[in-house]
């Protein structure tokens, strides 16, 4: 049976290798778009915020990420983790709302804070940051593995 650092190791793997290294340009955590112009054009699960903020996950441009955390994850390095939804549309209005983080791109992103927020990816095994390349493998100590 796999451990619950294994499966993120694998859920990682396998989510980051369709993502384009690009970090959110701002972010406002504890809110969500009430009512976005558009459905999400990819979820991805079982991922960490660091992922959801440093990577686009869409084939045409990204405008913003909805994070939603999982609690069942708390105790795992790299968290906190859950579900990262993308979208290629405007955001609308913001609402309040615990347990989720939304990160911008662009020009016009308007994010309460600057930047992607999240601070970096990290293995699931040690802690220590990095990033996946390509072939969704990490790379510990790199930031760019394009």
């Amino acid at each position: 049976m796999l451990s619950p650092n294994s499966l993120l190791a694998l859920a990682l793997a396998t989510t980051l290798a369709t993502a384009t290294l690009i970090p959110a340009t701002s972010n406002t955590k504890g809110s969500r778009p009430a009512s976005p112009a558009c459905s999400a054009a990819k979820t991805s699960t079982a991922i960490q915020a660091a992922e959801c903020s440093h990577n686009t996950r869409t084939s045409t441009t990204q405008t913003f990420a909805v994070f939603k955390t999982d609690h069942q994850y708390d105790g795992v390095q790299g968290a906190p983790y859950g579900t990262c939804e993308a979208y290629t549309c405007e955001a609308g209005e913001m609402e309040a709302a615990e347990d989720y983080w939304t990160f911008f791109w662009g020009d016009d992103a308007r994010g309460e804070s600057e930047g992607e927020g999240a601070g970096c990816i990290k293995d699931p095994q040690s802690g220590e940051c990095g990033c996946e390349n390509s072939d969704g493998e990490f790379i510990a100590g790199k930031s760019d593995c394009s």
